[in-house]
């Protein structure tokens, strides 16, 4: 049987661990101090056992409907609590990510390729840009309210005995960790669909770009599921907080649609450009056979490199799952 103060202690950071960081100080002063008076109101001079902190904490509500009084969250909404407060930092950073994606990845392709006037640009960049916000904005709204509205667990407990206990530095998800891959994912989708003449190399006065521009659009499918597996696997472990077996599965299947998605794109025929191909003899010579024909395949070796990143992704959570139990 758990110790009172452990369930105490386990649902006051079940019901802060999602608040704005400026409120969990307070509110868990405010729930300490709650749960202590409900107690001494209940029990009087007699020690608290096991069961009088059930019964208070049961009168109190599960987490989720106590940490919605906090943030006035109601039910009968698109999304609504717990799920809103994770939506709005993963909104913010996808968002952000586009119009810095999209930015660098204009700038840049002007350098290595001028297109026109500037005039002309700008506003291509920003009808380009308003398209990609509103279909970023609208997958991350959508994927928050299937969330929300098929109540999938963020691992609060549903009560008490389901309480995840209070997670040790080495066990608990990196916030940061997670928002630097949904950025990536987002980053590598921008990138990838609005200018990927940004991967070149620089021969005979020119740049050169390593892929065939409509053959990388025309597969934009690929690209588009692959950072949507990204983000979708990144927001889960965010929601969760820690490293237990729903992440473990939630990754390792992401992972694996990533991979299969990765063979499926980078195993398009034409999506290396010829004049690339043409030009790589040159700049390394032909007697550099080891990287001319690295880069000649270039694709191929982009490919081993995600799947490596997919195979450490897989083992780390795998891994870290495993120390949970």
């Amino acid at each position: 049987m758990k110790q009172p103060n452990d369930l105490i202690e386990r649902y006051v950071y079940a019901v802060t661990k999602r608040l704005p960081a400026k409120l969990r100080a307070d509110v868990s002063r405010e729930l300490y101090g709650l749960i202590d008076d409900m107690l001494a109101e209940r029990c009087g001079e007699l020690v608290p056992a096991d069961r009088d902190v059930r019964v208070v904490l049961t009168e109190l509500g599960s987490p989720g409907e106590l940490r919605e009084k906090y943030t006035e969250g109601r039910k009968n909404c698109l999304i609504g609590a717990p799920h809103y407060a994770v939506y709005r930092l993963v909104l913010g950073i996808v968002l952000a990510c586009v119009v810095f994606g999209m930015t660098v990845a204009c700038l840049v392709s002007q350098l290595v390729s001028p297109t026109g006037p500037w005039y002309a640009i700008l506003f291509e960049w920003l009808g380009i840009l308003i398209s990609a916000l509103v279909y970023a904005f609208a997958f991350v709204t959508v994927l928050f309210a299937v969330f929300h509205h098929r109540d999938v667990d963020l691992g609060d407990g549903l009560n008490l005995d389901d309480l995840p206990p209070v997670p040790k530095k080495r066990q608990s998800v990196s916030r940061w960790e997670c928002l630097f891959g949904i950025g990536i994912s987002v980053l590598f989708l921008a990138v990838f669909l609005s200018a990927p003449q940004i991967f070149c190399i620089y021969s005979s006065g020119r740049f050169v770009p390593i892929f065939d521009t409509a053959a990388v659009r025309a597969t934009w499918y690929f690209i588009a599921l692959f950072s949507a597996a990204g983000i979708v696997r990144e927001t889960v472990k965010l929601m969760r907080g820690r490293y237990d077996q729903k992440v473990m599965l939630t990754t390792l299947a992401a992972d694996a649609v990533s991979a299969v998605l990765s063979v499926l794109w980078l195993t398009t025929p034409g999506l290396v450009n010829p004049a690339f191909q043409a030009e790589v003899p040159i700049l390394f010579g032909a007697q550099n056979t080891f990287l001319v024909n690295l880069f000649s395949n270039f694709p191929y070796f982009f490919l081993g490199l995600i799947l490596f990143a997919l195979l450490l992704d897989a083992v780390d959570a795998v891994v870290r799952a495993a120390r949970q139990n």
